[in-house]
C-alpha cells in the first residue's frame, strides 16, 4: 500500500466561491513546501477524468465549495465513508463529479485507503472570478484545516519563502498516465 499523498483543489473558477478549492490548493502551493513531497493537482472540474490520477496514492485530500447547510464560510472537514455521504446537495456540476468520482473508484477497487474532504459552506456562486469577500477572509481558516489535515498524516508543511528544498511538491495542472 502507497502511502503518497495528493492534494486536488475543486471547483470552477469562473462561478465565484465554487472556485475556492482551486484558489486554496494554488496558495498552498505558492506558499508551502511539504515533507514528505505530495502532489498537488488543480482538479477544476474534471470530476471523473480523476480517476486514473488518484489511483496510484493512498491518501488524497480534496478542497472544494461544499453545500452542507451552513453559514456561508463554516469549513468542514469529512473523511472516509463520511466524504460520498456529504455530497447529496450540490453546489455545481463538479460537486456530484466528485461523487461519481468516490463511486467509481470503489467499484473499480481504485479507492485510495484514506480520503479526506475539507470543504466551506460558499455564499455565492454566480459568475464572476473572485470568491465573495467573505470566503476570501475566510481562506485562511481553510488553507489551516488543510494544513491540520496533512500533519496528522505525517506531512510536514514548511514555509516556501523560508526553504532551500524547492523539491516540496509536484504540481499537475491536469491528471496525467499513471
Amino acid at each position: 500500500m502507497t502511502s503518497k499523498t495528493c492534494l486536488i483543489g475543486l471547483g470552477n473558477i469562473l462561478m465565484q466561491d465554487d472556485g475556492i478549492g482551486v484558489h486554496a490548493v494554488r496558495e498552498i502551493e505558492r506558499r508551502f513546501r511539504f515533507s514528505p513531497q505530495i502532489a498537488i493537482v488543480d482538479g477544476g472540474t474534471l470530476g471523473l477524468a480523476l480517476l486514473p490520477l488518484i489511483e496510484g496514492y493512498g491518501r488524497v485530500l480534496f478542497v472544494d465549495a461544499v453545500e452542507a447547510g451552513r453559514e456561508p464560510g463554516a469549513v468542514i472537514v469529512r473523511e472516509g465513508e463520511e466524504v460520498p455521504a456529504c455530497l447529496g446537495a450540490q453546489v455545481s456540476v463538479h460537486q456530484a463529479g466528485l461523487a461519481d468520482l468516490l463511486y467509481a473508484a470503489r467499484m473499480a477497487g481504485m479507492m485510495p485507503p484514506e480520503v479526506c474532504l475539507v470543504g466551506i459552506q460558499p455564499q455565492a456562486v454566480g459568475l464572476g472570478l473572485e470568491p465573495t469577500p467573505l470566503l476570501r477572509d475566510k481562506r485562511e481558516e481553510l488553507i489551516t484545516s488543510v494544513l491540520a489535515r496533512l500533519a496528522a498524516w505525517g506531512i510536514k508543511a514548511a514555509d516556501a519563502a523560508h526553504s532551500s528544498d524547492e523539491g516540496g511538491c509536484d504540481v499537475q495542472e491536469m491528471p496525467g498516465p499513471t
